[in-house]
């Protein structure tokens, strides 16, 4: 009867008559939980900085980074001379490959995920070409950069300065990393504790008693604390737990609806949204509006707005002249992530072809058709036919 007193703080029967009478609850999150502000807990255990593994375990940063990084990476980098003109003669350079042994998509692609997550990314020269530049380099990763920037005081201010490492290529991102907003993330990885402890059989609050009231199951309270232990070994092992005759097994907690927790996680992701600019829907959260948009447009929109600040960034820097000679420049090649489907292709052909602006060899050409073999005469009925039909096509898919 003690240990019961103990823990209840009064007897059993008040306990029991406690616990029958069904009060209702007020529900109080964490705010820790619900905007991913640090807790106690994160600076005693020292959980309060978000590291890039953490990061990608949460399951809209993960999708984020492929939406952004992964695009940017599957994109082939072009050097142009200085009158514009594609150029093949700057050769070996970091653009067919810049880390040996691994393919070009996937280099950029971490490289880009260095900038959205750090602000920044690091490329270690290892050889160079004929004319002085990298020809070969390896990517730093950013968690074990050592260089360190340096503050320089002007009358005016203060100046942030990254000392130039010989070498050592650096590439800036034009926004803050997404780390430094850790308490958006903070919240998604807190919420997904809360509801795996859910899953787990742990929910926030439970209890036991004795199966008949006034009899203590237990002789004394060492018995009681192995039994406890026991029970939340088995829990904690994912197995299911048997209640002894002698006790009862209360729960006085509430499921994930209750606590909201899929509210709370679908507002978490939409502050994921926000900062990487990705559209809450690609993330899998609803939203109540939406304006309609192709895909050819949509993948515009998004170059325009979240590809396009990164693209620019390292386009910048791959075009300065300790990366190519003076007067080149770097772009990345869009016309594939771009295309049009075959009917307005050939409806923008035609349009160029009449106006003189391409030639019929060109057109052939660019859909990997022979340039020097005539097509023959075609039936113009059959041809506003094919049209038709694909018109009417494009109007259902609409």
């Amino acid at each position: 009867m003690g240990f019961w007193r103990n823990v209840f703080g009064g007897g059993l029967t008040e306990a029991v008559s406690e616990a029958a009478s069904a009060p209702t609850f007020g529900v109080d999150i964490d705010s820790g939980t619900l905007y991913g502000t640090p807790t106690l807990d994160d600076y005693i255990y020292r959980t309060g900085r978000i590291t890039r593994a953490e990061a990608l375990a949460v399951p809209p940063v993960k999708r984020a980074r492929d939406l952004i990084c992964g695009a940017i990476g599957q994109f082939v980098l072009r050097v142009y001379d200085p009158s514009g003109k594609p150029t093949t003669t700057f050769s070996p350079s970091l653009f067919p490959q810049p880390e040996p042994g691994i393919a070009p998509s996937v280099s950029w692609t971490r490289v880009v995920e260095d900038m959205l997550l750090f602000e920044r990314s690091w490329l270690k020269t290892l050889s160079v070409g004929w004319h002085g530049r990298p020809a070969e380099a390896r990517r730093l990763d950013a968690e074990t950069v050592t260089i360190q920037p340096e503050y320089v005081y002007f009358p005016e201010g203060t100046a942030k300065v990254w000392p130039e490492k010989p070498g050592v290529i650096r590439i800036d991102s034009p926004s803050p990393g997404l780390l430094d907003a850790s308490p958006a993330i903070r919240a998604c990885i807190a919420l997904a504790r809360a509801t795996l402890n859910h899953v787990d059989g742990m929910p926030p609050i439970d209890y036991f008693t004795p199966a008949e009231p006034g009899i203590d199951p237990f002789d004394d309270p060492d018995q009681a604390a192995d039994f406890l232990d026991k029970w939340r070994e088995a829990r904690r092992k994912r197995a299911t737990g048997y209640v002894p005759a002698a006790v009862k097994y209360n729960v006085a907690g509430w499921n994930p609806e209750q606590l909201e927790l899929s509210t709370a996680r679908d507002q978490a992701v939409l502050e994921v949204a926000r900062l990487t600019g990705i559209d809450a829907e690609d993330l899998s959260v609803s939203t109540t509006s939406r304006t309609y948009f192709n895909s050819q447009d949509r993948r515009r929109q998004r170059i325009e707005d979240v590809l396009g600040p990164y693209m620019t960034a390292i386009e910048g820097r791959l075009s300065m002249d300790d990366v190519t000679p003076y007067g080149y420049t770097v772009d990345f090649d869009t016309s594939g992530y771009l295309r049009l489907d075959d009917l307005q292709a050939a409806q923008t052909d035609s349009v160029l072809i009449a106006a003189k602006v391409l030639l019929p060899e060109e057109a052939r050409t660019k859909r990997g058709l022979d340039p020097d073999v005539v097509a023959g005469p075609v039936d113009p009925e059959q041809v506003t036919a094919a049209v038709a039909a694909s018109l009417a096509i494009e109007g259902a898919r609409a």
